[in-house]
């Protein structure tokens, strides 16, 4: 090979670098989200059952939204994920746009559908503690599709902070015999 051939081979792959590093920093972006980052802190509120049956039992839980940012927090949808003691119990879908100004809270109700065959005999442990941990994974989604952000929040909470509601339910009125 001579001198000529080497430069030619030299140049040719630095024409191919070239094009090829575009391409990957585009897919690298993506892949990695480039909107993602970390979304408003989730706290759980209270929680109000409501239409139990004898296979499912819905459920609303009042979550606080805090923006710890200088900037709004715009979501368009948000999923999350409750956690009590640790034991998955369901998850909740929100299509609404909610804003969370900036260095502020507001609170959002999500309804989660829980399967009470599957959580009959775990949650009993849960609901004789009378105090446990829970866990709040959510995802909020922005106006694009690139544009997720995601929290994780751990928390104590107290039996007393159930509120039932007789309104949704079989369940008599409290003083009602």
């Amino acid at each position: 090979m001579n001198v000529n051939d080497s430069h030619h081979v030299t140049t040719a792959r630095r024409k191919t670098n070239m094009r090829t590093t575009p391409a990957l920093i585009v897919v690298a972006m993506l892949l990695t989200g480039c909107g993602s980052g970390p979304g408003p802190s989730v706290n759980l509120v209270s929680v109000t059952f409501q239409n139990a049956t004898a296979l499912e039992t819905t459920a609303v839980f009042t979550l606080r939204l805090s923006n710890e940012q200088p900037v709004p927090v715009e979501m368009t949808g948000s999923v999350h994920k409750i956690f009590l003691n640790g034991l998955y119990i369901g998850k909740g879908l929100s299509d609404a746009t909610v804003t969370v100004p900036r260095l502020s809270t507001v609170t959002n109700n999500v309804t989660v559908h829980l399967s009470n065959l599957a959580l009959a005999t775990r949650m009993k442990a849960v609901l004789e503690a009378k105090r446990f941990d829970y866990r709040v994974q959510s995802t909020f989604f922005g106006k694009s599709w690139m544009d997720r952000k995601t929290s994780e929040t751990e928390g104590k909470l107290e039996l007393n902070d159930f509120v039932p509601s007789s309104e949704g339910t079989n369940a008599p009125a409290p003083g009602a015999n």
